[in-house]
């Protein structure tokens, strides 16, 4: 794996959340309080075609409609609409997603394949899809659905399982243990 657009992903000086909801329980409700929580500085667009306002913040229709240009897009849509939101953040001059959204399938003509279609030719780094998300606790960046956000600290941890990154996140904010991403 190449480290292009890598400083996008654990340190981006934007973000915008494709799906955030005001609805209790959300992934996208969640992915947008753990950003504040964890105080994310830069600013932060929320995109839901269906609201005008979340929690007495402007919502946007489209990431065409933010007014910046979002570094870092995290998408909690769902899976038929991905791609097209891939193709949104290209647009957009994203650098790089977080697909937190499962169900994209496998092989040739699933969405997979759409939004790798979509991404690849302009370089536009993906994480995921069907992922926990990405913390980065000395960037102040928590762009995921986990219960609770790490403690800033000198270990990274990468694991394929949200599950597992997410128990050891509980297990080192028990032990008074942080983590660097």
């Amino acid at each position: 794996m190449s480290i292009y657009a890598l400083e996008a992903v654990f340190a981006p000086r934007s973000v915008a959340v494709v799906g955030a909801s005001p609805r209790p329980g959300s992934v996208g409700r969640t992915v947008v309080h753990n950003l504040r929580q964890a105080g994310f500085t830069g600013p932060v667009g929320l995109v839901n075609p269906k609201y005008r306002q979340i929690e007495g913040e402007p919502a946007f229709g489209s990431l065409a409609q933010l007014p910046f240009a979002p570094e870092l897009v995290v998408i909690t849509t769902p899976a038929s609409t991905v791609p097209g939101v891939i193709a949104q953040a290209v647009a957009a001059g994203a650098r790089a997603a977080i697909v937190v959204t499962a169900g994209l399938g496998q092989g040739p003509g699933s969405l997979l394949e759409h939004l790798r279609n979509e991404a690849r030719p302009h370089g536009l780094r993906i994480i995921g899809p069907n992922c926990l998300g990405v913390m980065a606790p000395h960037a102040h960046l928590n762009a995921s659905f986990a219960a609770r956000g790490p403690l800033p600290g000198d270990l990274a941890l990468v694991s394929q399982s949200g599950a597992v990154a997410a128990g050891l996140v509980e297990w080192g904010v028990a032990r008074s243990i942080g983590f660097s991403a």
